[in-house]
């Protein structure tokens, strides 16, 4: 016993044990680390001012809204998680489920990267990396978005189950079990479609992760293998889409104009190419509506191909054209399935939330690429390439950070700060007659602005206005029973010459408030 307890067999077993699950707790903390600071802020962002208040007034609104566009889990999610919140100190606690779900996505990637055979480093960095992309971003800082990383966690559960029920090399798990796992996992990819659909096709990340790196004996075992995957996948996200289609039918929701469907496919891929592919090539950079994008995007994004295009050479001299041919088109191939939800779709909104699966593959290759240009010189390669690695996910959490402060938390508390200041001057017993005059998109404090998401402006339309400035009365009359009846409201692009208002704000302030928030100290 004793010759056995000091053996190195043991002492290897304990060391990799220890450092399985240490590092695994790193990655789990690593996105608290990101974005704890935005976490502990009292801000929301555009449609959280609505849905608090729906979530507390108009029972059941929340859930039809987001049936009528096929995400009836993603409803029933937030419409039960906003009315426990009530309020913006609440909201922390939604941007804390979404930060819980992307650290627990880290581990799970890491482990199910391990599990197909990717190296210890590498695999420890795409999981770390994966949750600071700018997809990932918009899901932590943007309160009504953490169910997305639910979806997420629920389609890498989907192609762990499949795994198991089909092997390593195609040989499919027979019996009871194997159905079972067969169809939990297509069951689970259904779950995360009909949370987001956008998220369901993040399976494709973890199929790319296995194509770069397996190699097989029988030329037949990758066949069969890949076949089994897809024919899961395309069974979960058959029975989202038929689960719907029957909830329409049915009466249970009805659809939104959303959910049409692109009737002018290569229209829309040529969209898909000059739109939306550059954003996911930039890995960690960002775009921007307003002007150039930052001076790091479009290097980013040659850095990318140029190292794609390299490891397609070096692939080209281990596997000959094969080789070649078999990556372009697992890239090609994945892409789409990653996009399909939004390519299928009508509308063209290339936002950083509906590219989280399209972005994921494009870095899985990338990292993939990096290993295998490292290890093309093997004396120095592989040490070269972890560095290079570990400096961009280093890099890529400074800037996750930075970028949650500056482009979400802090432009939204600028705009709370105005509202309280209106808020302030409320005398109830006159009944004021107040006037927002809201902002344009051209007027956002931050230094950055991207659609609706980075740095946008949330109070340019009258709805929102209305909602902040209500949120804002709340705070200053908590105990009044109904405090939008104490003043009088009206908001617009342009203010009324023709009326007298007692409280003015001026939304248009925003765009010299460049300092930071007062709130922060709070």
């Amino acid at each position: 016993m004793s010759t056995f307890r000091g053996s190195p067999l043991r002492t290897r077993f304990t060391t990799g044990f220890f450092r399985a699950w240490g590092t695994a707790a790193l990655l789990f903390l690593l996105p608290w680390v990101v974005y704890g600071s935005t976490v502990s802020l009292r801000y929301g962002l555009r449609d959280d001012y609505a849905i608090l208040r729906e979530a507390r007034e108009e029972p059941g609104k929340i859930l039809r809204v987001c049936g009528a566009m096929g995400r009836p889990l993603y409803g029933w999610m937030l419409e039960r998680t906003t009315r426990a919140a009530g309020d913006l100190e609440g909201l922390r606690g939604l941007r804390a489920l979404a930060v819980l779900g992307l650290g627990l996505l880290a581990v799970v990637l890491y482990l199910l990267l391990r599990a197909e055979g990717w190296k210890q480093v590498p695999a420890a960095l795409l999981a770390a990396f994966i949750p600071l992309i700018p997809s990932a971003q918009v899901v932590a800082n943007w309160s009504i978005c953490w169910p997305q990383a639910v979806a997420l966690l629920a389609s890498a559960g989907a192609f762990a189950l499949t795994r198991q029920a089909i092997g390593t090399d195609g040989a499919w798990l027979g019996g009871a079990r194997g159905r079972l796992l067969l169809v939990g996992g297509a069951l689970a990819l259904a779950a995360s479609t009909l949370i987001y659909q956008a998220s369901g096709p993040f399976y494709a990340v973890l199929l790319a992760a296995v194509l770069v790196t397996r190699r097989h004996e029988d030329a037949r075992a990758p066949t069969r293998w890949l076949l089994g995957h897809v024919s899961v996948l395309g069974v979960g996200l058959g029975l989202a889409y038929v689960v719907t289609r029957v909830s329409f039918a049915l009466g249970m929701f009805t659809p939104s104009p959303r959910m049409a469907l692109e009737r002018h496919l290569l229209d829309k891929a040529a969209w898909f190419v000059t739109q939306v592919l550059p954003n996911a090539l930039a890995l960690t950079a960002i775009d921007d509506t307003d002007a150039a994008p930052a001076w790091g995007y479009w290097p980013m994004v040659g850095v990318t191909l140029g190292v794609l295009l390299l490891t397609l050479v070096v692939e080209g001299r281990r596997a000959g054209r094969t080789g070649v041919a078999a990556w372009l088109l697992a890239l090609v191939g994945l892409s789409g399935v990653a996009y399909c939800a939004s390519l299928l779709a009508g509308e063209r909104w290339p936002t950083y939330r509906t590219l989280f699966a399209l972005a994921g593959v494009w870095s899985v290759f990338f990292f993939a690429g990096v290993v295998k240009l490292g290890e093309h010189w093997p004396r120095h390669g592989p040490r070269v390439a972890g560095a290079v690695l570990a400096l961009l996910v280093a890099g890529s959490a400074l800037l996750a950070h930075q970028q949650s402060l500056e482009l979400f938390a802090w432009p939204q508390l600028r705009e709370l700060e105005l509202m309280r200041q209106g808020a302030a001057a409320l005398v109830p017993e006159r009944t004021p007659r107040v006037f927002v005059l809201t902002a344009r998109q051209t007027d956002s404090s931050a230094p950055q602005r991207y659609l609706d998401e980075f740095g946008s402006v949330s109070v340019d339309t009258e709805w929102v206005a209305k909602e902040l400035f209500a949120l804002a009365a709340r705070e200053r009359f908590p105990h009044a029973p109904d405090v939008r009846a104490r003043y009088r409201f009206d908001a617009g692009p342009v203010l009324p010459k023709a009326r007298a208002y007692d409280i003015l704000v001026d939304m248009r302030q925003l765009r010299t408030a460049t300092s930071r928030p007062i709130q922060l100290a709070r």
